[in-house]
């Protein structure tokens, strides 16, 4: 689609180069009041110049076009397009006063024209992570929060900030954290409060040639009490005085009857500063949220690209730039300046605007079943001939974003975590994917059966997402298991591990068959989601599905670059089941081997890292575990970098036809 812009200062210089290289978007005329400006964006981009917006919407059979006037510009630019009946595209803020904004955003209906507005950071990744957190249920009723949008004293990093300096920080900056907040919890219905000042050596400091600047200049410093529909009240402050390198940029901080939660850029679309969020249980210390999906770096051209998709009927314009919330910030911010000015609270007339949806509440992975997490947790206890407690670990693990538990009744710890499950400020169960498996001694399907009721009553849930065979082969009953590790160590084991007197498994005769179609029952019954199989190799993996009447969802094997699996895990994506790797940092050696300690100085990342990436770009989800808080999160942080196809080759180059499987 041709794009038009007008105006072709420092903003247009971000713009337009993303515009240019989008494949869908072309810059086919621009225009400014500064002939100058104008006529050098045009011949970097090959587009026609015109002195101003009147000239170019006469001369120009534009789809759309992009408004990056100043901000004072804004309202009337968008007005004439509107007017001329060309889709326009404003950057912030949509006008400068809530009548005109309004009476833009209705013009733009009555006249069937296509309007979009920045900012659009709902759009980015930490923004969405955040929002999900939120919508899970992690902080309970979130009751108070602290929004910053600290622009900086412009005159140290801006060339020309006497625009900005005019309007101030609520227009220019704090449209940021209001739409990533009207998002999360819908309209401003009052402001409360608000005091501004006038920080006189911040101005003094801001004018040139002493005495003489702009014959106006907004408050320096804005803080104000917003009460919003969905419940919390928050507290913005706004400032052109603190400085740039501030630690609250445009920070934003929830505090709930649950927990806690930080974001630290609400404006940033791209890649933001580690960690982007965190967030704390209420008597526990902040933990980095990871992204448990590749990373999706929102640019300048992407609100662009999908207002023309909206142009062409394709979509819908997006919330994320919808004029109506564009419209409602700047009756917001109105009715700050109002409160502050008259020193009582003041109602938002007009708080109406389409609210987007929340993300979903569990990321998926490429072809994987959804809900299914491309990364997960083992709640195994076992670790180096002994057993540990793992529930902190575990409690780690969902807090730094982990949102699927390998679990199995051999590990007795069910209950312990269906108790960390139900307690206050956890992850909601719809946005979980928990896994458990029965034993070797209850494949006989009363005993199966039973197992698996016993397991659901443990964890406290009405269905588990995915239930395994923990290994094909059938043991002697030995009675219920319960959780074991209430037991003494030589009781649990003599209970998981029948022998006879020379110290033989004794084994019962109880044939897959008749184990699997028990798997199948419980399927069948909506008692489970997926059915999967553990430990089995290429041949029994065969073997069960020439009987099967449902096939596993799932398959898990021990799986790490010694013992890729190839074949087997060929053969599971050849018939659409999903690979498991449990143990994959656990062969002795793996994480010193000296290809993997170069790969991952190559991308200053940890060993473990580099061997859990690999497996999630061969399509296979990794479930490590971990007692150490700070390898629990790592563990988990593989979204933001990427294996090259030599990096990928040169670790399937370690298989060893030799490794002993555990």
């Amino acid at each position: 689609m041709d794009v038009a812009i007008i105006g072709c200062g420092d903003v247009a210089g971000q713009y337009a180069p993303a515009i240019a290289d989008h494949d869908d978007l072309r810059i086919a005329a621009v225009a400014d009041l500064d002939p100058e400006r104008a006529a050098a964006l045009g011949r970097e981009h090959g587009a026609s110049v015109h002195p101003d917006s009147a000239a170019l919407l006469r001369a120009e059979d534009i789809g759309l076009l992009v408004n990056l006037t100043g901000h004072a510009s804004h309202a009337k630019v968008t007005r004439a397009a509107i007017e001329a009946g060309v889709a326009t595209y404003s950057e912030k803020p949509l006008a400068l006063n809530a009548a005109e904004a309004q009476s833009l955003v209705e013009s733009a209906d009555d006249r069937g024209v296509v309007l979009g507005c920045a900012p659009y950071p709902i759009a980015g990744d930490a923004q969405r992570l955040a929002w999900r957190l939120v919508e899970e249920g992690r902080l309970g009723p979130v009751r108070w929060g602290y929004a910053t949008t600290h622009i900086g004293r412009l005159t140290e990093w801006h060339d020309d900030p006497a625009s900005i300096l005019q309007v101030g920080a609520l227009y220019d900056g704090a449209v940021y954290p209001l739409s990533v907040l009207t998002a999360y919890f819908g309209p401003v219905v009052r402001v409360e409060a608000a005091h501004d000042a006038h920080l006189s050596a911040h101005l003094d400091a801001g004018r040139e040639g002493g005495s003489d600047g702009p014959p106006e200049r907004a408050p320096s410093q804005t803080v104000a009490v917003l009460a919003f529909a969905g419940g919390p009240r928050i507290q913005l402050s706004a400032s052109t005085y603190v400085p740039h390198q501030t630690k609250h940029f445009n920070t934003l901080e929830l505090h709930g009857d649950e927990g806690s939660l930080f974001l630290r850029d609400t404006g940033e679309t791209g890649r933001q500063e580690d960690p982007a969020v965190e967030v704390a249980r209420l008597g526990a210390g902040y933990t980095p949220v990871r992204l448990q999906s590749p990373p999706n770096p929102v640019g300048r051209a992407a609100p662009i690209a999908a207002l023309a998709a909206a142009v062409r009927g394709e979509r819908p314009v997006p919330n994320s730039v919808d004029p109506a919330r564009a419209a409602h910030i700047v009756s917001v911010i109105e009715a700050i300046e109002s409160c502050a000015e008259a020193g009582g609270p003041v109602s938002v007339e007009g708080a109406s605007f389409p609210q987007p949806s929340p993300p979903p509440t569990a990321p998926t992975s490429v072809d994987r079943p959804a809900p299914m997490p491309p990364i997960g947790f083992g709640c195994s206890r076992f670790r180096d001939g002994t057993y540990v407690d793992l529930e902190p670990a575990i409690e780690t693990a969902l807090d730094a974003g982990c949102r699927l538990l390998d679990m199995a009744e051999l590990y007795g710890n069910e209950a312990a975590i269906g108790a960390l499950l139900a307690a206050d400020g956890r992850p909601d169960r719809d946005s979980l994917y928990l896994i458990s498996k029965v034993w070797n001694t209850n494949h006989a399907p009363k005993h199966l059966r039973a197992a698996f009721e016993a397991t659901r009553e443990r964890l406290g849930v009405d269905r588990l997402d995915c239930y395994m065979l923990h290994w094909p082969d059938a043991w002697a009953h030995q009675g219920p298991l319960g959780e074991l590790k209430e037991r003494p160590t030589a009781e649990a084991e003599a209970r998981t591990f029948p022998t006879d007197e020379d110290g033989e498994i004794i084994e019962a005769k109880v044939p897959i068959e008749t184990t699997w179609a028990a798997m199948e029952a419980l399927a069948n019954e909506g008692l489970t989601t997926h059915l999967g199989v553990s430990n089995f190799d290429l041949e029994g993996l065969r073997d069960l599905l020439s009987i099967a009447n449902v096939q596993p969802t799932v398959v898990q094997v021990e799986r790490h670059p010694y013992l890729p699996q190839s074949e087997l895990v060929g053969v599971c994506h050849q018939r659409d089941i999903a690979v498991m790797a449990h143990s994959p940092l656990s062969a002795e050696g793996l994480l010193s081997e000296p290809v993997i300690t170069e790969i991952a100085t190559d991308h200053g990342v940890s060993a473990a890292q580099v061997v859990l990436r690999w497996n999630v770009e061969r399509d296979v989800i990794p479930i490590p575990s971990s007692t150490d808080p700070a390898h629990v999160t790592e563990n988990l942080d593989v979204f933001r970098f990427a294996l090259s196809e030599t990096d990928l080759r040169r670790i399937d180059d370690l298989e060893d036809p030799d490794f002993e499987p555990r």
